[in-house]
């Protein structure tokens, strides 16, 4: 049974509840100004970097550049602020419907103009890497023919090209809004007479977008068909130079959602950031072979931080990250049997402290995973699993817990059943507090079907519940966020629902139903390292007896990881009236200990041994 304490965190954008915001002003904003209808949303990512390529475009335009560089300018200016203004008025929305982080992942709109403004981009944004890297070869092979091509046939490629790029843009839309709809699930009925999303109806700004479009389209079309009629004007043999639409790469809108995940060596602070993110995503995977990476994150951040003309904001980023990697790093030891790096974690503590102590320049940064609550988060993560400092780690984690974190109110559920950290054992606060981080759905990540699961067991094990609580319905509300999670990341691990999906196995048998798919299923869940939970599927599944699953589970280096298969061998040679083995069981338990195996303990009292 994985109970989430001694497990990595559950990653995500751990933000607190949107404000509201006009979309009609955001709309507004960036038709004046690109970029500030996001600047006004919060996004400031997305709003510093459409504002810069807008004036990079501007400038081409004006510096008497040659006729390929000017259509650059010319294409950059127009589409960003076409993107800017209809990305400011839906992410207002977005904001007020407190999806906008599920929908940053992968935001349509950034997906379409990346798209239209380089070779394919979107798609490898989007996590389409083959169909990117074709057209992006495609591309360029259709424009190293093109210079040497005149006449009708070279502005009928021309006028190709641009179709191109616009089919790619609307397929990349397609992709992303699918992506987009899978993250969030159905969208609810609409309720007959609720208000609008906004004052300023959706129209408005789609039919300026689709106006300019054509118009800029069509002035595209004139200006290949006037190009294509001055052949006779060029001298032959004399290549003339070809405007080219949509040819050069803006970069990334959102400079932190890369979605390569092949790691990239740290050069820079930025760099060091998106490797550690990537880390995060992966971290229920974590292992020694991810140390070096980290280590090299550690340095780069390090250097940075002891520049002389750093800006706050990069301090707070640099603090935060490099907190985060120097736990990340002793998760992997964890996870491997070694010693912890105390002095590492020190280092760590003492970085998210200066996060958490930022104030107003920690509320100033520009990616959005830093604030104090996930600070505080991991700070009690760093104080209770590698410093063992019990009471810091609640202090943290009450903080947070206060400011409507996920992930701290389900640690500080924990606390409530254990006794741990000086909280108060009281499992009817601890069964509130789950349903609280449920109610949350999938905006803390895994936390909300962790939790769920966690008001199962408190049902099942101590008969504890609250009026219409049963634990086979909570088990398959957990199930239902999980697909959530797991449909967002294209990750049928996430989660480490394996383990959830043999604790559903055992609670249906405990209720005199067997199903094995539930065990296969979560078996082709496993990768090669998680040996003591594929070793407790075949042991309830009669593949290998007791003996060889005491073999496989001494062999697993980490001891929440035995605490798991240890108790879930118990719970099932309990449903079995096999006394003995059950009981033999429950002593690795305690001779594990309460540190890392305190809330099986306590549930393991419903068997009286």
């Amino acid at each position: 049974m994985s109970l989430g304490l001694n497990d990595p965190a559950p990653v995500g954008a751990f933000t607190p509840a949107p404000r509201h915001k006009s979309a009609g002003l955001a709309f507004l904003f960036s038709a004046l100004i690109p970029g500030s209808g996001q600047l006004y949303c919060g996004k400031t990512g997305r709003g510093g970097l459409t504002l810069a390529f807008w004036v990079f475009g501007v400038v081409l335009c004006f510096i008497g550049a040659p006729t390929a560089v000017l259509g650059v300018g010319v294409s950059f200016a127009f589409v960003l602020w076409v993107f800017s203004f209809l990305d400011a008025y839906f992410t207002a929305i977005e904001i007020n419907k407190g999806i906008d982080e599920q929908v940053d992942v992968q935001n349509p709109r950034v997906a379409v103009t990346l798209n239209l403004l380089t070779a394919g981009f979107g798609y490898f944004y989007l996590g389409e890497r083959g169909k990117g890297i074709a057209l992006f070869i495609g591309m360029q092979v259709s424009r190293l023919v093109l210079p040497g091509m005149m006449g009708f046939a070279g502005g009928v490629i021309s006028l190709l090209l641009v179709v191109v790029q616009l089919a790619m843009a609307v397929d990349a839309y397609r992709i992303a809004t699918r992506q987009m709809k899978e993250a969030l699930g159905p969208e609810p009925a609409a309720v007959p007479g609720a208000a609008p999303d906004s004052r300023l109806p959706a129209e408005v700004p789609m039919a300026l977008a689709g106006m300019v479009t054509l118009v800029f389209v069509l002035l595209v079309v004139v200006g290949l068909a006037m190009r294509a009629g001055q052949r006779g004007k060029y001298r032959a043999g004399r290549v003339p130079t070809k405007p080219r639409i949509f040819t050069q790469s803006p970069g990334r809108v959102n400079s932190f959602a890369d979605p390569n995940p092949t790691p990239v060596p740290a050069v820079d602070l930025p760099t060091a950031v998106q490797n550690i993110q990537k880390v995060q995503r992966q971290v229920h995977r974590l292992r020694s072979d991810d140390i070096p990476n980290l280590q090299q994150d550690v340095r780069v951040l390090a250097s940075a931080l002891s520049g002389n003309k750093i800006d706050p904001a990069d301090a707070v980023v640099g603090h935060y990250f490099r907190g985060v990697a120097l736990a990340l790093i002793n998760m992997a030891h964890y996870h491997d049997g070694r010693e912890m790096d105390l002095g590492g974690a020190r280092v760590a503590l003492a970085d998210l402290d200066k996060v958490v102590g930022g104030g107003p320049a920690t509320a100033r940064t520009y990616v959005p995973a830093v604030s104090i609550s996930n600070a505080q988060y991991w700070a009690g993560i760093v104080a209770r699993n590698q410093l063992r400092d019990e009471k810091r780690a609640y202090a943290y984690w009450e903080q947070c817990a206060g400011q409507g974190h996920g992930g701290c109110i389900h640690d500080v559920a924990y606390g409530h059943v254990t006794g741990e950290g000086g909280e108060k054992a009281d499992l009817h606060r601890a069964i509130e507090l789950h349903a609280s981080v449920f109610d949350t759905g999938v905006k803390y990540h895994c936390a909300g079907a962790l939790s769920a699961m966690q008001i199962a067991y408190i049902n099942y094990f101590t008969d504890t519940r609250r009026p219409g609580d049963d634990e086979l319905q909570w088990a398959q509300k957990a199930d239902v966020l999980f697909d959530k999670v797991q449909a967002a990341e294209n990750n049928r691990g996430v989660c480490g629902r394996a383990d959830s999906e043999v604790d559903e196995f055992l609670l249906q048998l405990s209720h005199g139903h067997r199903d094995d798919n539930i065990l296969q299923d979560a078996l082709s869940r496993l990768d090669d390292d998680s040996r003591s939970t594929r070793a407790v599927i075949q042991f309830i599944s009669g593949a290998i007896d007791a003996a060889a699953l005491d073999s496989a589970v001494e062999a697993e280096p980490a001891p929440g990881e035995r605490c798991s298969a240890y108790f879930d061998a118990m719970w099932y040679a309990a449903l079995r009236k096999d006394d003995a083995v059950a009981r033999r069981y429950h002593q690795h338990l305690a001779d594990i200990g309460k540190f890392h195996c305190g809330e099986h303990l306590v549930y393991a009292a419903k068997f009286n041994f």
